[in-house]
């Protein structure tokens, strides 16, 4: 039989249909898909392309979680350790131990400076270059040093410059706490020394007396003490004078009324008269204050001076004691703007001004990521936020201070700063701590683990779909190939054999 008749009669066509069937079978087979193109799927290439789509996002969010894992995880090892230092710190901060090496530090003081060399270490954590407690000023460290912080460097001013100049400024040049204390006649006043500052030195503030024959006033703007000896008192009635000080706290001042002949500290002699009563209470008056002004108010002098060092927060520069027109610190009634070119700025990062109505400018939406269609994680991070300063003001102001065993005031002085210190780390009133940060991240990272526990289980569902609509059952596959392959092979033996048929073969 001739070729033409072989194809006229439809067995050729058939043998390279079936031929394309078993390449399409075949390729299957070895790739596990139905078609290497979308058009190959037919009506269900919508359903794979959206759904690949959906894979693509999920893959992205998985990416970002896992680089916000990072971070959040590095922060929360911060996190913790800056939680345990405040505790450690009040720990060896023992009021009562009052014992000096031969560089004037206490083992206390020690011990907090080297804590604060580790929060400047762990505020200047970070991950892949970036960091993580700089808001979103993540190139550069946040913190200087903490030899930086106190000592200053490169022709600029520390906490310790600080420290001294808030000192003079606050004890004033005849060390009384910026007060004059007076008396004319039968009356003894207290009250603001001239230049006048509302900022330095002591404030009066009450007065509460048992005194016979005496009558006791604070009055006026500033405040003003007046006590008037309108006789004598009797012996062991009382006198006692508030004061502020500049860190808010309040020191009190207690004197006894004493027949003598010797007095004790605390108590002032019953003069002969009036006069001679406030003579004597005046000069008692006036030991009080000094003492109190080397003791109380110098540890809140320093406290002070660490609010106007540390407080930077929302763009503010450190406040100095101003001694423009060459005033000395002891004359000086305010505090001004530090320059940055002759002063340390302690915190370098992300600075932006807090507004407590406007949520967007809260500093754990410094940084944000994308971990879902719907929902963004921030947990940004600034180093001089509250909770953080708190703990750096307390240790710095520990560690600076220098103490003497041969100055009779100095025991005193270290108890006072000690105490400060100690409820400055105890975080009083909601003062925020680096707990409250710390949960906040934590925050941030939970919703993060849960995304990602519930992207694995979607992506799985969605690949699961993906497969059944472009995927083959190879079993299915391979016994279609296995009946393509006999037909095929029944129809070549055939066409062979119609190929070498004649008609005498025929007959």
């Amino acid at each position: 039989m001739a070729v033409t008749a072989l194809s006229s009669s439809g067995i050729i066509p058939r043998l390279i249909k079936m031929r394309e069937q078993m390449d399409t079978l075949q390729a299957q087979f070895a790739s596990q898909m139905k078609s290497d193109t979308y058009g190959g799927l037919g009506r269900d290439r919508t359903l794979s392309v959206n759904f690949r789509q959906q894979i693509a996002a999920v893959d992205a969010y998985s990416s970002n979680i896992d680089m916000v894992s990072l971070r959040i995880k590095l922060m929360d090892t911060a996190l913790t350790r800056l939680g345990e230092i405040p505790s450690e710190v009040k720990g060896a901060a023992d009021p009562n131990a009052f014992e000096v090496r031969l560089d004037g530090k206490t083992d206390a003081q020690k011990t907090a400076q080297i804590a604060l060399d580790e929060v400047t270490g762990l505020l200047n954590s970070e991950a892949n270059g970036r960091y993580l407690f700089a808001g979103n000023a993540s190139d550069s460290k946040p913190v200087a040093t903490s030899a930086t912080i106190l000592e200053g460097g490169g022709g600029k001013a520390g906490f310790n410059s600080f420290v001294d100049q808030r000192r003079r400024a606050d004890l004033g040049a005849d060390g009384l706490g910026r007060l004059a204390v007076a008396s004319s006649g039968s009356t003894v006043t207290v009250g603001k020394a001239a230049p006048v500052s509302a900022e330095f030195g002591f404030k009066v503030t009450g007065v509460n007396s048992t005194l016979s024959n005496t009558s006791a006033a604070v009055a006026g703007d500033p405040a003003q003490l007046s006590v008037t000896f309108t006789g004598v008192p009797e012996a062991g009635q009382t006198i006692q004078v508030s004061l502020g000080n500049p860190d808010g706290t309040t020191s009190n001042i207690t004197l006894t009324a004493s027949h003598g002949p010797e007095i004790a500290s605390g108590e002032f002699l019953i003069g002969a008269d009036g006069a001679a009563t406030a003579a004597n209470f005046q000069s008692q008056l006036s030991a009080a204050i000094a003492t109190k002004a080397q003791t109380d108010l110098r540890a809140a002098s320093a406290m002070a001076a660490a609010d106007d060092f540390f407080d930077t927060a929302g763009g503010r520069l450190p406040q100095a004691v101003d001694t423009s027109g060459g005033v000395p610190p002891e004359e000086a009634v305010g505090l001004t703007d530090a320059d940055p070119a002759t002063t340390v700025i302690w915190y370098s990062g992300q600075n932006d001004p807090i507004d407590p109505a406007d949520s967007s400018t809260r500093p754990r939406n410094d940084v944000s990521a994308r971990i879902d269609s719907s929902i963004d994680v921030a947990y940004g991070a600034r180093a001089n936020e509250e909770g953080f300063t708190t703990v750096v003001k307390a240790l710095a102001v520990l560690s600076v201070e220098s103490f003497s065993t041969s100055v009779a005031t100095d025991e005193k002085r270290y108890a006072a700063l000690t105490e400060r210190t100690r409820a400055a780390l105890s975080f009083p009133n909601g003062a925020a701590s680096p707990e409250d940060i710390h949960a906040e991240i934590a925050v941030a990272g939970r919703a993060a683990t849960q995304a990602a526990t519930r992207h694995i289980a979607t992506k799985g569902a969605m690949q699961e779909i993906v497969e059944g609509v472009e995927g083959i059952d190879i079993e299915e596959v391979a016994a279609q190939m296995l009946r393509l392959q006999t037909l095929m092979q029944a129809s070549y033996q055939t066409t062979s054999m119609l190929s070498q048929l004649s008609l005498t073969n025929y007959l």
